[in-house]
């Protein structure tokens, strides 16, 4: 069900009820856990060493009031105290253990001296790791004998690891590879293994040049504030029309495609990092004077629509790009001869993003300096079964992926597309939301956002990131939140808004919205044409494009929602008779779900919309209802209630003592819906009649009519039809 129940308290298998001093749960590399190793912690690393006059790697930490530290704290940016409290465990628990005649560095000697053979050294570490001794099952940490949970995959890596060290290969190997097919099959012939289907190669990016003066560089000083007041405005609107704006736009943008084919939430992606680096892209010290984020000069009568229009083709490549696959590092997708080379990370589609020269005028000499030395490790890769891993770069030769059998096969160099079979200075794939890559777009980056503009004196957003020593910073810096999307944006001020070639992005732009016609295709038609991609990325950025206008209000909603509507119920004909409508499993109570495809209610929801007005007032049950309904001017009324946890029985305070006690409860919200309600953007849509949404003994809780729909959650004591 994806929730909690705390109906009913439920112990677990040491009988606990409660979670009162339950802070010391695993965190961490090895999951360190329990009030002895935080301790340990915090005597050595910690601040307690440093108030003791000790030295501390961590004197501001104290490991005993704040544990969840290991994984929350600054000191974390990076991963580095999550790695350092496993070398810490290690070493002090499993390096110095010597139990009943068994001593770890003796045995990793015999191990090691012994040629890799005797793979039972795994299995008692793995023992002593998990449950605190060497020759399981045995009691160790527990009351009776177990096993080390994983202990046979646990082997596995380890062995994959010598493997990947190249140490002498005595050992077990792991299973062969697919026999490598021939270099030009036959027509017709069939592929020796299952894979992926291969990705369509990534657009190159458009070639660009100066925007019309006119709407180019930061708008007025004193037009910021307004612009971003009247975005408020529109996503005030959104809220009362259709809930949460978080939970609106995660519908229609911020999804991500799970492995198991499910569309999930993306987790890299969210709407308030966006809004946040949108404000920093468009205002303030800003990333120089020409490569603001364009939403409008604040000044014409449709700027904001402007603006809008431009953030919803940025938004709607970025679900192409990456938001989608929810990746920040660039998926390694080019296959040769059915097997993926890990020299990718130069280049795919035959092509080498260390030669990505600046050739602009204006570009010239930005491009980075290629160091062959360098080395960087990505952090996300494609998320299907056997899928290749993160690209990295190093001076190293290198083999390939084989995904059937889940290895690196580094024994013969294998080549990329472009000839590739070594991964040196191959370190500027692409990163963030748009994929930036190549030597040049690193390069303006650091010239414009980095480090070589604070060298230069100029202002810089992060003045301490060299974006060409460490381009990898975009996905694996404590600020990546709002790096992936920084980056992206000043890439399309530099590749999308300053294109006035052959597209003439701007007067496209201003057409589409002069004409007054947001359903036109003239202009994301511009923008496929623009940026390229297979028949599914087009299609996928136009479907994005528009919902985005709808979610905006410029484009009229027919309907409550702009995708399927979904409705609780514990099963899909429980759904189909309670017709409340949900966002995700979480909107639902007890033992219902979310359900897609509830006809009956979609088909009641269309038919209603022309139904006569309905007031609709939520009253706690003591309430006088005469008295509460008396003034029928009033379209909304608002009555406390005092509990989130408060149920369907039982006395309800009356208003007057919610008043005496200055409650900040949630409020139930009543409403009226109308067929032709007008929302605050001014559009007219269509409301869900609330007799469809809730029953006489159902009501929820919201600050507003559409913040209720959304939680459909927190009950209150009645609803009432007037």
């Amino acid at each position: 069900m994806g929730r909690e129940n705390n109906a009913d308290a439920y112990a677990n298998a040491r009988g606990r009820v409660d979670i009162e001093g339950c802070c010391f749960w695993g965190r961490g590399v090895l999951q360190t856990r329990g009030t002895c190793m935080y301790g340990k912690l915090n005597y050595w690393l910690g601040k307690r060493a440093a108030d003791e006059g000790r030295d501390a790697l961590y004197p501001k930490i104290d490991f005993c009031s704040f544990p969840q530290g290991v994984c929350s704290s600054s000191e974390t940016y990076g991963g580095q105290l999550q790695w350092m409290v496993g070398f810490f465990e290690w070493s002090d628990r499993i390096q110095t253990y010597d139990v009943d005649g068994w001593n770890y560095i003796e045995k990793l000697k015999e191990f090691t001296d012994g040629g890799y053979k005797d793979f039972s050294f795994v299995d008692s570490v793995s023992g002593i790791l998990n449950i605190g001794c060497h020759n399981p099952p045995c009691r160790g940490f527990n009351d009776v004998a177990t096993d080390p949970h994983n202990m046979r995959d646990r082997n596995d890596i380890f062995q994959r690891f010598l493997n990947q060290l190249q140490v002498e290969r005595t050992f077990r190997p792991p299973p062969k590879p697919t026999p490598m097919p021939s270099p030009a099959p036959t027509e017709g012939e069939e592929p020796t293994t299952n894979v992926p289907t291969e990705l369509e190669p990534p657009t190159e990016s458009p070639t660009s040049s100066a925007m019309p003066t006119g709407l180019m560089g930061r708008p007025p000083a004193d037009a910021i504030d307004a612009i971003f007041s009247k975005i408020e405005e529109v996503m005030q609107s959104i809220s009362i029309s259709y809930g949460n704006v978080t939970n609106r736009f995660a519908e229609t943008v911020f999804q991500s495609e799970h492995p198991s084919g499910d569309i999930w939430p993306s987790y890299l992606y969210t709407w308030q990092g966006f809004y946040s680096s949108l404000k920093k892209m468009t205002s303030g010290e800003g990333p120089g004077e020409k490569n603001f984020f364009y939403i409008g000069d604040g000044i014409s009568e449709n700027s904001l629509e402007y603006g809008i229009v431009n953030v919803a083709a940025f938004l709607a490549q970025g679900v192409v790009r990456s938001i989608y696959t929810d990746t920040c590092d660039e998926n390694s997708y080019d296959m040769v001869d059915f097997r993926y080379p890990l020299s990718n990370s130069c280049g795919q589609q035959g092509l080498s993003y260390q030669d990505e020269i600046c050739e602009k005028d204006e570009d010239i000499g930005l491009e980075c300096e290629v160091d062959e030395d360098m080395e960087i490790n990505g952090v996300t890769n494609a998320r299907w079964l056997g899928a290749p891993p993160p690209m990295s770069c190093g001076n190293r030769q290198v083999g390939y992926w084989d995904h059937t059998t889940g290895l690196e096969e580094n024994d013969i160099p294998f080549m990329n597309k472009g000839g590739r079979n070594d991964t040196q200075g191959c370190c500027w794939w692409g990163r963030g939301v748009l994929q930036v890559r190549g030597v040049c777009s690193y390069g303006k980056l650091n010239y414009w956002l980095g480090a070589k503009a604070t060298t230069e004196k100029r202002k810089s957003l992060y003045p301490d990131i060299d974006f060409c020593k460490n381009p990898g910073a975009i996905c694996s810096d404590k600020r990546s939140p709002e790096l992936r999307w920084i980056t992206g944006m000043f890439h399309w001020v530099q590749t999308v808004q300053r294109n006035s070639g052959d597209f003439q992005y701007f007067q496209t732009l201003k057409e589409f919205v002069d004409g007054g016609n947001y359903s036109d295709e003239i202009f994301i038609n511009m923008v496929n044409t623009m940026l390229g991609g297979s028949v599914e990325d087009r299609s996928r950025r136009s479907d994005t494009f528009y919902n985005i206008l709808r979610a905006f209000n410029l484009i009229k909603v027919e309907g409550h929602f702009t995708g399927t509507p979904t409705f609780c119920g514990v099963d899909l004909n429980d759904a189909g008779i309670k017709c409340r409508p949900c966002d995700t499993n979480l909107n639902c109570s007890g033992a219902e779900f979310c359900y897609a495809n509830v006809t009956t209610c979609i088909a009641t929801i269309n038919d209603d919309t022309s139904a006569e007005s309905t007031n609709i007032i939520a009253v706690p049950v003591d309430v006088d209802i005469n008295s509460a309904i008396e003034d029928d001017s009033t379209n909304v009324t608002d009555v406390p209630i005092d509990d989130d946890n408060s149920t369907l029985s039982g006395d309800a305070p009356t208003v007057d003592d919610k008043m005496t006690n200055n409650s900040t409860a949630n409020i139930t919200t009543a409403v009226t819906t109308n067929n032709s309600s007008t929302n605050a953007a001014g559009a007219e849509s269509p409301i869900v009649p609330m007799s469809l949404l809730i029953s006489s003994s159902t009501s929820f809780c919201g600050v507003t009519w559409g913040d209720a729909l959304t939680k459909c959650a927190k009950r209150c004591k009645l609803c009432v039809a007037i």
